[in-house]
């Protein structure tokens, strides 16, 4: 399913179609990471730094996962692939196109701190 991105007109993004049995895969992929992240993010600057890297972990499997393709962008002079995105991408993009993966697989903010 495609959509535009608000952030960045004339850029479109392609999300992977979203069964129950990819939901289930993702959401037992992020678990681990989200609950060792809200576990972390209130301990020490260790801890904290942790949380981040499980944070980030997430959004990146978030990409992986549900991005099937972009267009109308170019990164680094190359068309934008999703390892493009991720390894120099706006974050900008990346958000919005997070946001959306995690609304197709119908999780709100509360479900997925608790998934």
């Amino acid at each position: 399913m495609w959509h535009d991105s608000n952030a960045f007109p004339g850029v479109r993004y392609a999300l992977r179609r979203l069964s129950l049995a990819r939901r289930i895969e993702l959401t037992e992929s992020a678990r681990d990471l989200c609950r060792q992240y809200e576990f972390l993010k209130s301990g020490d600057a260790t801890d904290q730094l942790e949380a981040s890297l499980s944070d980030l972990l997430v959004r990146k499997l978030y990409l992986v996962w549900g991005l099937a393709e972009i267009s109308g962008m170019r990164i680094d002079g190359q068309p934008a692939t999703v390892e493009s995105l991720i390894q120099c991408g706006p974050d900008e993009l990346a958000d919005e196109i997070i946001k959306a993966i995690r609304s197709e697989i119908g999780l709100t903010e509360d479900e997925r701190k608790n998934s």
